[in-house]
């Protein structure tokens, strides 16, 4: 009896010696990081910035592997499919987790159950800009157009997108009226409202940037709920009396659903270390993001709640048949 009870002593000791090992030993190989997105776009470059400090952090190696197509949705649903062991992991956001998967009958995948949060990565706002010449020089002139009557052009970088959405929020609340004209990708959107085209663009921030800088559009008014740093003179929408208005397009690393707990802490301790680094802070901000971070819990609770409210607005906007 006293040998049987050591060999149960001894066996449990050995099973938490190896399973410690097993979490000490994560990551042992190189981590495929998805990017739902071609090469050089937002998406991308966010990816590569993270890779890369966590490569030096952390010494872990990386495969990004792009898996573009339908609007960031394909290298979604290829992860969904993947062995939860840590290894496979993406860069998910706004759009093709909590949007396009309410207006796309086509998309396979259920982003409240066939992922596994691992945390937030970074955020930016959709600005509103004009052409430098145009007749608006701030948003309440739009809105005071719209309440009268009168009809506006929005473009935009398509049907659906966070930078749709967020005007098209705005808009059912403050009960107007505006004509949305989608384009494919930010740049004819800017380019069309820059020749005097459109009433104005709404866009990333990150997308209408350079043309701010260089003086060749004029931005308006920006959506995140605190005015963004690249921008410290631009005002938000709650700043016009919607309190409380926040829209963001965010960006987190998700993996396939059933992911060890002990894997998601690993990535997301590495990667909220990424995050408050001054380099890659600097290199975020660069280009009009803001770092965020955070628990797996959290990002989980985000997810949820834009889920609900995408829903709503694409409901009422009538893009949910």
């Amino acid at each position: 009896m006293k040998a049987n009870k050591i060999k149960i002593l001894l066996g449990g000791f050995l099973t938490s010696i190896s399973l410690q090992a097993a979490v000490a030993d994560y990551p042992s190989k190189a981590i495929n990081f998805v990017v739902p997105y071609p090469p050089g776009g937002g998406t991308d470059i966010s990816s590569r910035l993270l890779t890369d400090k966590l490569s030096k952090l952390k010494s872990w190696n990386f495969i990004v592997e792009n898996k573009a197509g339908a609007a960031g949705s394909v290298g979604i649903a290829y992860i969904a499919r993947q062995k939860p062991d840590g290894y496979q992991i993406a860069m998910g956001q706004t759009s093709n987790l909590t949007i396009n998967p309410n207006l796309n009958k086509a998309i396979t995948y259920n982003p409240l159950e066939d992922f596994t949060p691992i945390t937030i990565v970074g955020s930016q706002p959709t600005v509103v800009v004009v052409a430098n010449n145009s007749q608006y020089t701030n948003f309440e002139e739009i809105l005071a157009d719209a309440k009268n009557g009168k009809t506006l052009t929005m473009g935009t970088p398509g049907i659906g997108t966070v930078s749709h959405l967020s005007i098209e929020y705005l808009a059912q609340l403050a009960d107007i009226k505006i004509r949305h004209i989608p384009y494919p990708g930010a740049t004819p959107a800017i380019t069309e409202a820059m020749g005097g085209h459109l009433s104005f663009a709404a866009t990333s921030l990150p997308s209408a940037l350079s043309h701010i800088r260089a003086g060749t559009m004029r931005p308006l008014i920006v959506t995140s709920k605190e005015r963004n740093q690249a921008l410290p003179d631009v005002p938000t929408v709650a700043e016009l009396g919607f309190d409380d208005f926040n829209v963001i397009e965010w960006k987190a690393v998700i993996g396939p659903a059933g992911m060890k707990d002990s894997e998601v802490n690993t990535l997301n301790q590495a990667i909220n270390e990424a995050l408050v680094d001054p380099e890659f802070i600097e290199a975020m901000r660069r280009e009009g993001s803001d770092p965020v971070g955070g628990s797996s819990e959290e990002f989980r609770k985000l997810l949820e709640d834009e889920y609900v409210r995408w829903k709503e607005v694409s409901e009422n906007a009538g893009l949910i048949k």
